[in-house]
């Protein structure tokens, strides 16, 4: 006619056992997935402190002639190796390829694969019209980080003014 006290409570803790094993799953699976998103973060953050460049003034030079200038960046890399085929460029608001210089007047000087830390990679900017034009090249890596070299040409002193700044992505950060 009905059920006994001990087989309800069998039910009811097999029940129980039951949600128990199927929240503790979902809890593992969010905690697993909040774990892998801390080492991604953790990653991508390393990654940008690891992305240190500068520039090389000393292996950076000016070539003019009456109508235009070129002008050598020598992006010197203070972190970890880096993968140069990964890098892209934008030069005045305009995309460029950083390995084909007679395309768009800015490349490497040589063929680069891998920069090791202390190395420098020769980067070349062609025909800028000698006039006092400020002019913006963005270098970004493999990771989004990016070096950025603002200048313009001084027609009285014959040099060039460069301004440096870099940044990463915010969510590198």
């Amino acid at each position: 006619m009905g059920f006994s006290v001990s087989a309800s409570a069998a039910i009811i803790f097999i029940s129980f056992l039951m949600v128990a094993g199927t929240l503790y799953t979902a809890w593992d699976n969010a905690y697993a997935r909040v774990q892998a998103a801390q080492e991604d973060w953790y990653s991508l953050r390393l990654n940008q402190l690891n992305t240190l460049s500068s520039l090389n003034a000393e292996l950076s030079s000016l070539r003019n002639t009456t109508t235009y200038y070129n002008l050598t960046l020598a992006i010197q890399n203070n972190g970890v190796t880096t993968y140069v085929p990964h890098w892209n460029g934008v030069f005045d608001g305009r995309v460029v390829t950083l390995y084909n210089i007679s395309d768009d007047n800015v490349g490497f000087l040589s063929d680069y694969t891998y920069l090791l830390p202390g190395e420098n990679a020769l980067l070349n900017v062609t025909h800028i019209p000698l006039n006092e034009n400020p002019h913006t090249l963005n270098v970004v890596f493999g990771n989004g980080c990016w070096i950025m070299f603002d200048w313009y040409y001084n027609t009285t002193t014959n040099t060039v003014h460069i301004v440096i700044s870099r940044g990463c992505p915010t969510e590198v950060r």
